[in-house]
C-alpha cells in the first residue's frame, strides 16, 4: 500500500506530495491535498434515517449537496463531546464525488518527506490498516496518511442496482 505514494513522490521530484494534516481523537492523520477541495466549519445538516452510523447527513456547500461522514465512528472512537468544535474536510473521491470527513481540528499542509515514510504497522487497528497508505514519522507525532477512496468506499455501501424496466406487480 505505501508504494503508491512512494511511486508518485518519485514521478516528479519538482512537486511533492503534500498532506492536509487533521486530528481525529488523538490522532493525525493525512489527506494528500490534491483530495480536498476546502476545509469549512460546521454546516446545517438534514439527517438521512437508515444510513449507516458513520454517515451524519446531508449539507448544501454553495448549492452543492455533500454527504457527511465522522471519521470517529469510522476508527471507532467515542462520539465528540458536546460542544466541542469540529471542521469538514471537503475532499474528492477518484470518481469525482465530494464527500465531508468531519474531523476535530485541522493543522497544517505538510510535503510527504520519503525518509520519515514507513508502510502501514501491522500493529494498527483493521479500519486503520485499511485506509492507510502509510505512516509519517514527526518529531513529536505520527502521521497516518489515509486513502481517501478506500476511506470512503469502506463507509458507504455500494449501492445495489435496481432496474426501473421491472413490473412491480
Amino acid at each position: 500500500m505505501g508504494n503508491v505514494i512512494q511511486a508518485e513522490a518519485s514521478k516528479s521530484s519538482s512537486e511533492p506530495t503534500e498532506l492536509l494534516t487533521c486530528l481525529v481523537g488523538e490522532q493525525w492523520i493525512g489527506i494528500r491535498v490534491q483530495n480536498v477541495r476546502e476545509v469549512v466549519t460546521k454546516q446545517l445538516r438534514t439527517e438521512m434515517p437508515l444510513s449507516p452510523d458513520c454517515v451524519m447527513g446531508l449539507i448544501n456547500l454553495r448549492g452543492k449537496v455533500i454527504t457527511e461522514i465522522e471519521v470517529r465512528t469510522v476508527v471507532g472512537l467515542p462520539p465528540r463531546p458536546e460542544g466541542m468544535a469540529l471542521h469538514v474536510a471537503i475532499v474528492e473521491t477518484c470518481n469525482g464525488e465530494d464527500f465531508g470527513l468531519i474531523v476535530d481540528d485541522v493543522g497544517e499542509v505538510v510535503e510527504l518527506d520519503l525518509d520519515n515514510f514507513e508502510a502501514t504497522p501491522r500493529s494498527l487497528g483493521s479500519i486503520w490498516i485499511q485506509v492507510s497508505e502509510g505512516v509519517i514519522k514527526q518529531q513529536s507525532r505520527v502521521i497516518v496518511v489515509v486513502n481517501v477512496d478506500r476511506f470512503i468506499s469502506l463507509t458507504i455501501p455500494v449501492p445495489i442496482a435496481v432496474s426501473h424496466d421491472e413490473d412491480i406487480s
